[in-house]
């Protein structure tokens, strides 16, 4: 089995591109036969935000000026590069905590990817607010995340599971994570920033070989 890790954030539009290639790249190499395993680390690029909703585009247009709609279509020429759609006119902006609590709770069930792939949608091209509980809930069924056993506090601030979340982003910041995305591939180098689908498959491929050649493919 090849080991993927992903520090990501579902706001992030850079993590969307560099999701979607990782998880085409795994893909390919599951169709050869090798189990890949994604597993998703939280990071928040804006950490401060409200779980209150408020559209997008008034606040990058603050942000950034008259370069906003330059910014944004750049950003969606390159996510319909590889097939996504963005829709900052629709997007909500808000914190990622609570989603980020979701991916825990659904890589538990072995459907991180699904989730993952589903938050980012939601986010980039329905305008969803990733950040309220009912939608966060209506997403997990959809995806077949069984919230029941977790109890009713699961996706607060104040759960047990958040204390966790909270712990995970402390030991992130503590390595010097400060961006998404950010991609390791088994033992190999940490690869910062998006990368080609094609560089993350020959990073997996590598590891694959490497571990048959060792002895210590796991099947």
């Amino acid at each position: 089995m090849v080991k993927a890790d992903m520090v990501l954030d579902v706001i992030c539009v850079h993590s969307y591109i560099g999701y979607t290639r990782l998880v085409r790249a795994a893909d390919r190499l599951r169709a050869r036969g090798t189990p890949v395993a994604i597993t998703f680390r939280p990071y928040e690029i804006a950490p401060a935000a409200s779980d209150s909703p408020q559209p997008l585009m008034p606040l990058l247009e603050r942000a950034l000026g008259p370069y906003a709609a330059q910014q944004t279509e750049l950003f969606t020429w390159q996510a319909a590069r590889d097939g996504l759609e963005l829709r900052y006119d629709r997007a909500v902006a808000t914190g990622t905590f609570r989603a980020h609590l979701l991916i825990a709770r659904a890589a538990e069930q072995g459907r991180a990817e699904a989730v993952v792939e589903r938050l980012f949608r939601a986010h980039f091209a329905e305008g969803e607010h990733i950040a309220a509980e009912e939608v966060l809930r209506d997403l997990a069924e959809e995806c077949g995340v069984d919230l029941t056993p977790y109890g009713p506090g699961v996706l607060a601030r104040t759960s047990p599971e958040a204390e966790e979340l909270r712990g995970a982003l402390h030991r992130l910041r503590h390595h010097g994570v400060t961006g998404a995305p950010l991609f390791r591939i088994a033992d190999g180098p940490v690869l910062l920033g998006v990368q080609t689908e094609g560089a993350l498959y020959e990073a997996m491929a590598r590891a694959s070989s490497a571990a048959r050649i060792t002895g210590n493919a796991t099947p």
